[in-house]
């Protein structure tokens, strides 16, 4: 997960935290059985899976979303196997034939930098000055139709990759940030667009950490949605996000995913293609509940680290893109990767993968957090479990097929004089087919 280190703060400054939280929180845009999702049962969602792990039955969405750490409890591990296999075969007897692309690229570009007050040293990720003034040409040669990306921090960086949109012919949409930096982006192709692409909303997710935002670096997580006419597959909703960091903050991300679920299903009309893209800083599958990092005590909360995926799913009415154009022999890859994961705190901060050959072995087709990223190990050698934090998602239809998905991003490359990834994180390319109407 890219995310700040996390300092102690005096205690005069937490009261100020709590003070400032409790007077400009976010909005509260959905509470707790507003929508009518809540009522829905979890077992006619494609979060069903999680019943066998609980151990339960009758569980709706909106019981699970409420429930406190205390009352949630694993009997078995959420297994999406099932979910998987079923996702990538969904469109695969589509017909294909008067059909036009849109490809989507959802990527962190880890240009973290962020300081305290603006001054104070906090969190800067590793070769950023060597990479930051490359980045935006390698993102815009994919050559995209539409770009997601997330982790553009500072002013200076929002602004490079907006002058370089501009260059190779993409319009490019960012909020004000007035109400807190969320580093998130997104930029359409200019050719693609019938009119003009809009910002049709930004907003602060109701449920986070505030301490990454004040006396922090000023970090207040949310989406932004765009909204634009393609000139072949027409109306397009595109909802970017960037969502809680740290493994312990899984509660956060599970009502992050209900609220920017909701959203995704309830602002789009029927007629538009609905893409929901960003880090989710979770992914499907952890083959255990615990983790041994390096140093500290050991983790024993990452099944619950796995519940933000299916209920953004299930609340969005959503289906997993990337999965949808994979191979059927990949379908389940997020499980048959993670079952050959290894946890060896004894080896994992000197070597990557923790066992000698894993990396070579384990190819870059799944997982786009992993150590094997020679920049992710620089930052978090054996915290954290490698997996696909990086989603792409779309609202499915009968006239839509995704004919293929790749993790981009993968190769090191020379920047200066270092040899390093482009990124902390790998990045999620899909390429989505809608039927032409007749």
């Amino acid at each position: 997960m890219s995310q700040p280190l996390r300092r102690p703060l005096h205690p005069c400054a937490l009261v100020l935290v709590l003070l400032i939280g409790a007077s400009c929180g976010p909005v509260e845009l959905f509470p707790f059985g507003s929508d009518e999702y809540d009522d829905r049962a979890l077992a006619d969602t494609p979060a069903s899976y999680l019943l066998d792990a609980l151990g339960e039955e009758g569980v709706t969405l909106g019981e699970l979303v409420a429930r406190t750490r205390e009352e949630l409890a694993f009997a078995a591990r959420p297994d999406p196997t099932a979910l998987l296999s079923a996702t990538s075969a969904l469109d695969d007897a589509r017909d294909t034939s008067g059909t036009s692309a849109l490809r989507v690229l959802s990527y962190n570009v880890a240009l973290l930098d962020a300081p305290i007050f603006w001054v104070i040293p906090y969190k800067r990720t590793p070769t950023l000055n060597e990479r930051r003034d490359v980045l935006p040409e390698l993102v815009f040669a994919t050559g995209a139709d539409v770009i997601c990306l997330q982790e553009v921090w500072r002013r200076e960086d929002v602004d490079a990759f907006l002058a370089r949109a501009e260059t190779d012919g993409y319009q490019g949409l960012v909020h004000e940030r007035n109400e807190g930096n969320d580093g998130i982006m997104v930029f359409v192709r200019a050719d693609k667009i019938d009119g003009e692409a809009t910002l049709a909303e930004h907003h602060v997710y109701l449920s986070q950490d505030g301490l990454e935002n004040f006396p922090g670096p000023g970090i207040r997580r949310g989406w932004m949605e765009v909204a634009f006419t393609h000139v072949d597959v027409g109306p397009v909703r595109v909802f970017n996000t960037h969502m809680q960091a740290f493994p312990e903050n899984w509660l956060g991300r599970m009502q992050q995913g209900r609220e920017l679920g909701i959203a995704a299903r309830t602002h789009a009309s029927e007629d538009e293609l609905v893409v929901v893209t960003g880090d989710l800083n979770a992914g499907p599958y952890y083959t255990a509940a615990t983790w041994q990092p390096p140093s500290g005590a050991e983790q024993t909360e990452w099944f619950h680290n796995a519940m933000s995926y299916p209920l953004l799913l299930a609340y969005g009415g959503l289906v997993d893109a990337a999965v949808m154009g994979r191979p059927a022999e990949l379908a389940a890859s997020d499980v048959t990767r993670g079952d050959t994961v290894v946890n060896d705190a004894a080896t994992s901060a000197e070597t990557p993968g923790a066992a000698a050959g894993w990396c070579d072995e384990t190819p870059n087709d799944t997982f786009t957090a992993t150590d094997c990223n020679r920049l992710y190990f620089l930052q978090y050698a054996g915290t954290e479990y490698p997996a696909r934090l990086d989603h792409v998602h779309v609202r499915d239809r009968a006239d839509l097929v995704v004919s293929s998905s790749r993790v981009v991003f993968t190769d090191q490359q020379r920047f200066t004089n270092v040899d390093i990834e482009p990124s902390d994180h790998y990045g999620v390319e899909v390429e989505i087919l809608l039927r032409m109407a007749e």
